[in-house]
């Protein structure tokens, strides 16, 4: 008879430990999503870049991309990922190629990644004269 209130004590306590995660899971959630909305993103102006490679990072709280964006003729013509970020960004870096712009599509299920990489982009060529 003693045993059943240890095994209950004992539900108890994972139940709760539990609930706990999923609370911290959602907020932290939220407070990503809210974070990455706040991110701007500048329109690409390559008239004034010369040809090279340009070093860009980003951080949105976890999600820190580092990558190299290579110029050449005023068209950006390839993106490195150098440190990886959650997801398949290749695409999106494809997309960036294809369109000269940041003004894409992102990765369906990781919209904080794709803001992060977008920004990345945008911090190597806009931080340039």
């Amino acid at each position: 008879m003693r045993r059943h209130p240890r095994v209950l004590r004992t539900l108890l306590v994972i139940a709760t430990v539990v609930f706990v995660l999923f609370c911290g899971w959602v907020l932290y959630s939220g407070y990503l999503i809210r974070t990455s909305a706040r991110v701007t993103l500048s329109p690409l102006n390559l008239a004034n870049v010369a040809d090279g490679v340009y070093d860009g990072s980003a951080r949105i709280l976890h999600v820190a991309p580092k990558l190299q964006v290579t110029v050449a003729g005023g068209k950006i013509t390839a993106i490195a990922v150098v440190s990886p970020v959650a997801g398949d960004v290749n695409g999106l870096t494809a997309r960036v190629i294809e369109a000269q712009s940041l003004n894409v599509d992102a990765i369906s299920g990781a919209t904080v990644s794709t803001k992060a990489v977008l920004k990345a982009i945008d911090n190597a060529l806009g931080a340039r004269p």
